[in-house]
Formats: structure tokens, sequence, C-alpha cells
């Protein structure tokens, strides 16, 4: 069975976790065929050894030819069905992007949908999912629509919340076989908000492989003499909250508790997250890193002695669902402090397997800081209790399981209906 997976890049630095996820399906049969839509660079970069040797199959699609070639294809399609432009009127009309985003997001993936329908017409793919309900999804759609095969795609994020979601997340709900998400809290929003859709809600958290999760690697004591060893992993955007981490670092600087903050990614806010640490006064305990590949922030997960998470809601009312890192940061022994919004407080047991604060207040996060270097039970017990977390409830083999039998479903169903 072929599944065809669009993403808008990849390899992506920063979602790793959609390589871990495809080639968990690949490891249950599934022939997982890979194509970036938004690929630009002339010499892009290999595959991940991993990938190749899990069996993903890179297709590069280039969008330079959706410059070239999309209006002879849109003139195609419209001589073999004449009422096509008209209906994609409708559809825009009735679902308008509120967004320049948007506006990007749902053209580019209609015409890259229809720049290579003929090549998808003629090939084996059996299902199209799309990995965000964004243009993946578009592209998946269009291509289901117009190949009578079937589609699904996820929606974790962004995709759902970030000004009211996806404009056509309505219409793609209506014709889906089925939506992948990966909390209970993004499940409940799908089912309250569109209660008439005809889509499965399909629930498969993502996962971490065997070799990230075992053996547990050895906790390095901490040494209160150098300073706890903070750690934060994540993009550099509003709704990663690192702002409330840079003036939590100064409270503690107040307190006297002395301490090392790595944060670790890359983003628009750099500049501005930069310029607050320096008028703070932080560079000599406030490392803005960059990003790194996965084996250096496995060696940062190693040496750290906490994790933050510090998710917001951002201007747009974008947030996390449930971040990858926590999951990554449990996996590696570590301590979390958590905000409670998303899904972060499925895995984040406040008391049990986290501490949950409120992350826009500086003291709070302060003080849950000296609460875990003072407490080195309590420090190796939520670190033990979130890798069994881990072990349980987030590895890649097992909770692809559910996402491949949906892949089977869908099909299945389409070839009964024909």
């Amino acid at each position: 069975m072929k599944v065809a997976y669009f993403v808008m890049r990849y390899p992506w630095r920063s979602q790793t976790f959609i390589a871990r996820e495809m080639r968990a399906v690949c490891g249950h049969g599934i022939e997982v065929q890979v194509y970036p839509i938004w690929e630009w660079r002339w010499r892009p970069p290999t595959p991940p050894p991993e990938d190749r040797a899990a069996g993903l199959k890179l297709v590069r699609l280039s969008p330079w030819r959706v410059l070239r070639d999309s209006f002879p294809a849109i003139l195609r399609e419209q001589r073999r069905d004449r009422a096509l432009l008209g209906r994609a009127w409708e559809i825009l009309r009735n679902h308008p992007p509120h967004t320049a985003e948007g506006w990007l997001h749902t053209i580019w993936g209609t015409l890259f949908a229809l720049t290579f329908l003929e090549e998808f017409r003629r090939s084996e793919v059996m299902h199209f999912h799309g990995a965000w309900a964004t243009a993946p999804a578009t592209v998946a759609a269009v291509l289901a629509a117009l190949t009578g095969r079937t589609f699904s795609f996820g929606a974790h994020a962004y995709d759902l919340h970030r000004a009211g979601g996806d404009p056509l997340l309505d219409l793609k709900l209506r014709y889906a076989r089925f939506v992948h998400t990966s909390t209970l809290t993004n499940e409940r929003f799908l089912q309250e908000r569109f209660p008439n859709r005809k889509a499965e809600i399909v629930l498969a958290r993502r996962g971490l492989e065997e070799s990230s999760i075992f053996p547990l690697p050895p906790r390095p004591g901490l040494k209160r003499e150098q300073g706890v060893r903070l750690l934060s992993v994540g993009r550099l955007v509003e709704k990663k909250g690192h702002i409330h981490q840079i003036q939590a670092c100064q409270e503690l600087l107040r307190r006297g508790v002395p301490f090392h903050l790595k944060i670790i990614g890359d983003g628009p806010l750099y500049l501005m997250l930069q310029k607050e640490v320096t008028a703070r006064k932080l560079k000599h305990c406030v490392e803005l890193a960059g990003a790194q590949p996965w084996e250096d922030v496995s060696a940062a997960y190693r040496s750290a002695d906490i994790f933050w998470h510090t998710g917001a809601v951002d201007a747009q009312g974008d947030r996390d669902g449930l971040p990858n890192v926590i999951p990554e940061a449990f996996a590696h022994g570590l301590p979390v402090i958590s905000s409670r919004l998303g899904g972060a407080n499925e895995a984040v047991i406040d008391g049990e397997t986290g501490l949950l604060v409120d992350t826009t207040d500086a003291q709070a996060l302060a003080t849950a800081v000296e609460r875990l270097v003072q407490d080195d039970g309590l420090r190796r017990q939520l670190g033990l209790a979130g890798r069994a977390w881990t072990e349980t409830y987030f590895r890649a083999e097992k909770n692809s399981a559910c996402l491949v039998e949906a892949f089977r479903r869908a099909v299945s169903a389409n070839s009964t209906e024909r």
C-alpha cells in the first residue's frame, strides 16, 4: 500500500516529529512517499540516513514548475470539467482566507496539486495525506477529488488555532476519510467546533523511536556551586513564551540562585530576545544557541538539570498542542516545568510527572526552579515519572499503529464503494 505524505519542506529541523511518524508508519508495511511542496533550494539536502534506512521514499517535485505549468494545467482540467472553475470560485467565496498566509496556503496547495495532477493519476499512490491542515491538506484534498482516491490530514496546532485555523478546515472535514490529531485537547476542539464533520477523528500521539528512549541515559548530579543548568528547546516564536523565561532568569539572579539557561532554537524573535538578554544584563548566564541538529539537542538534554516549556497563546490565537520537546525531555529523565496551556498538561501532571505553573509569572517560574534545586528527591522523582510516561504513551511504533489502521480502512472503504 502506497501513501503520499505532503509536507511543506523536508527535512525540516524543527519538525523531526513528522519524520519519526513517517518512519514508524513505514515500519508497519506502508510505503510512504514524501512530497515537500515548498522546497525552493536548487540543491536540497540529502535525506537523513535513518529515513532512507526506514524505507521512506523522497519525491521532489520542483515548485518552480508550479510557476511555469499551473496555468496550462488549469486550462487542461477546465476542458475536462467545464464546471471546475465555477466550483473553485464558490469554495473561495464561501471560505475566504482571513490572512495573507491563509491565501498563500490555499492558492499554493491548489496550484501544486493541479500542476502535478497527471503524475499522480499515473502513480500507484492509493491515499493522499497532508501532514498539516494547511497547504499540505489542500494538495491532498484536490488530488483526491480529481483522481477518485482518498485523503486525510493532520491538524495539531497553528493549523487549528492561528487566526481561526485553516480557512478550508470545515470543507476538508466534510470530505476527508479522517483527520489525525495528537492530543485529547485537539480531539475535543474538533468535536465541539465541527459537530457535523464526516471525517473520523483519529487520536494518535507522536512518538519517540526505541533508539531514542532506551537505555535511560545517566543523569548528571546537580552541582549547586556551579549553578543549575536550565534548558529550553523550541522555535523562537511568540507562542513558545521565551520572553517569560528571560524575565524569570532576572528574578533568579535577584534571588541569588546560580544558573545557566540554554535556549535551543531559531526564529523571528531572535534579535528581540537577544536585546532582552543584553538589557537585563543576563549575557553571562543566558545562551541563545540557535537551531541545532538532533545529536546536539540530545546532548543538551543529557547535560541539563531542569527543562522549561513556557507555552503561551500568541496574538493570533496560536498555541502548542503537546510539544514534542516535553516527552523528549522526559525520555532523558529530566524534570519538566511547563505551562498549563494546550496539551502540555496531558503529559505534565502537576507534582507527578512535572510542575505546572503560570509561565507568564516570572515569580512563579523562579519559585518552581528553586523548589527543584532544593529538593533532590522531588527532582529525581519527577524525572523518573516523566520517563515512565514516555515509555508508556510515547512510543512511535505503538502510536503509529492506529494511524496505519486508519489508512488501511480509508483505502479499503474506497475500494468497496467503487
